[in-house]
Parts: C-alpha cells; sequence; structure tokens
C-alpha cells in the first residue's frame, strides 16, 4: 500500500496555526518568576544598606583596624549604588545625599588612614555620623516595603 502526503486543508491549516500561536503566548506567559519589580529591587537594597550601615556604626575600630573600617565603608558605597540604581525620582534626592555623606566619610578615611590625629579621628566620627543620619532619611522612603 502506497501512502501520500495529503496537502493540509485550510481548515486543519488554520487550527495549527491558531495551536501554534496559543502554545507561544502559553510560553510567554511562563516567563522568570524571579524578576524582582523594581520597588523590590529597591527594598531590597534598602534593606542591606541597613545592615551595612549598622555594622558600621557599631564597628570597633580598636579590635578591627582601618582595614575593617575601609571594609564596612566599601559595603556602604555598594549598598548606596544599588539603591541609587534601584530609585524612583521621589527618592533621588535622599539617595544623592547618602551618596555624598558616603563620599565625605570616604575622604575623612584617607585622612585618618594618612594621618591619625585627633582632627581627623573627630572628622571620621563625625563622616560616620553623618552617614547614619543620610540613612535614615533614605528609610523613610522604604514606605512600601514588606
Amino acid at each position: 500500500m502506497q501512502t501520500t502526503a495529503t496537502e493540509p486543508t485550510p481548515r486543519r491549516s488554520r487550527a495549527l496555526f491558531v495551536g501554534t500561536v496559543l502554545g507561544l503566548v502559553a510560553l510567554a506567559g511562563c516567563g522568570d518568576d524571579d524578576d524582582a519589580s523594581a520597588q523590590e529591587e529597591y527594598c531590597a537594597a534598602g534593606e542591606s544598606l541597613e545592615s551595612s550601615v549598622a555594622a558600621l556604626a557599631s564597628l570597633d575600630l580598636i579590635a578591627g583596624g582601618t582595614d575593617s573600617l575601609s571594609a564596612a565603608v566599601d559595603t556602604v558605597q555598594d549598598d548606596v549604588n544599588e539603591l541609587r540604581d534601584s530609585a524612583s525620582d521621589a527618592a533621588a534626592d535622599d539617595v544623592d545625599a547618602l551618596e555624598q555623606s558616603v563620599d565625605d566619610l570616604e575622604s575623612a578615611l584617607a585622612d585618618f588612614v594618612g594621618e591619625i590625629s585627633t582632627e581627623n579621628t573627630s572628622a571620621l566620627a563625625t563622616a560616620i555620623q553623618n552617614v547614619g543620619a543620610a540613612a535614615q532619611a533614605v528609610y523613610g522612603t522604604l514606605t512600601d516595603c514588606p
């Protein structure tokens, strides 16, 4: 018995086309559910920032030395960068002020490492307090976070 390929009927072609389109739409709907919304990313960055600022504020400089302080400042800076990247326009001014206070802290730390003096120690302590205050303002923008 010889089999021959049959031409698809218009009805069959239409059904095949509709089935393919529906399949593609279903696959598109199964996208990556792990994609975080901008608000979720901002909240996560804010939570990380809160943790790193708390670690900076409670750092034992005598026990850890300036290397531990530098590492803590770097962590805060990384968190500020993530926060800035995910911040809305409404929070931009607060994030900018925080970023400036972290930059000031980095300068105060460099001065302190260059010359340990009463003046540089005081400036460093003030810069750490200023980061904490600027961070508090940013925490106020995290109102829509769980």
